[in-house]
């Protein structure tokens, strides 16, 4: 997740930007104060103090907390799937190649980061509450488990893959990764990245032998 360092509450004052700059530092300042203060103490009055604007511009461009803090949950998440795809999309082999570059990609820095970690959980916190972040929880995730499918079609297309459901497939390894990840950041010494990697791995390779389907 890529956020400044600046401190909470310290933002610099606007200068002259076009309204998409002010927009992307509106979301940082949104993005720092989440990880730092939680979403329940991460006011639009924060928000503001730490941009450096007045309330009246943060309204102005997004209307109301919710629809900054959705926003900001949109930014992470396309970046981070981004970013995944950048891995898979660079792998010269096949589907199955490329599928266990997604997995490496799950498992890289990039994801197992204290910071994602802790915006995420303020996600997901407000999401059962808000309508905008539960809409787009609901959009991102699916654009994520649709590049999951889109490798397992593949996958079961070039190859003898018994009965397995691509779309079963993408929701079984997300639902594996997702629990990694979480148990990862939780308490890391439980397992590392590698142990990750191949436990995903051995997942992925019995949905494809299962002559029963999942």
């Amino acid at each position: 997740m890529k956020t400044d360092s600046t401190p909470c509450g310290t933002g610099p004052k606007y200068s002259r930007k076009t309204a998409d700059e002010r927009r992307e530092a509106l979301l940082q300042a949104a993005l720092r104060c989440i990880v730092r203060l939680g979403v329940e103490k991460s006011s639009i009055r924060a928000i503001a103090d730490e941009a450096g604007v007045s309330v009246g511009l943060i309204n102005h461009h997004y209307g109301s907390k919710e629809a900054l803090v959705a926003a900001a949950y949109r930014h992470v998440a396309d970046d981070l799937l981004s970013q995944i795809e950048s891995r898979v999309a660079a792998c010269d082999g096949g589907p199955r190649e490329r599928l266990s570059a997604f997995i490496d990609a799950s498992f890289s820095p990039v994801v197992l980061n204290e910071t994602l970690f802790r915006a995420w959980l303020a996600f997901w916190t407000l999401q059962a509450q808000s309508p905008e972040v539960s809409a787009v929880h609901k959009e991102r995730y699916g654009a994520y488990r649709q590049v999951l499918e889109k490798l397992f079609a593949q996958i079961k297309g070039d190859a003898e893959a018994g009965a397995m459901s691509p779309r079963m497939a993408a929701i079984g390894l997300s639902g594996l990764l997702d629990g990694l990840w979480l148990e990862w950041c939780l308490e890391p010494e439980t397992f590392t990245p590698a142990e990750g990697i191949a436990l995903a791995e051995r997942w992925v390779e019995t949905a494809i032998d299962d002559p029963g389907g999942l």
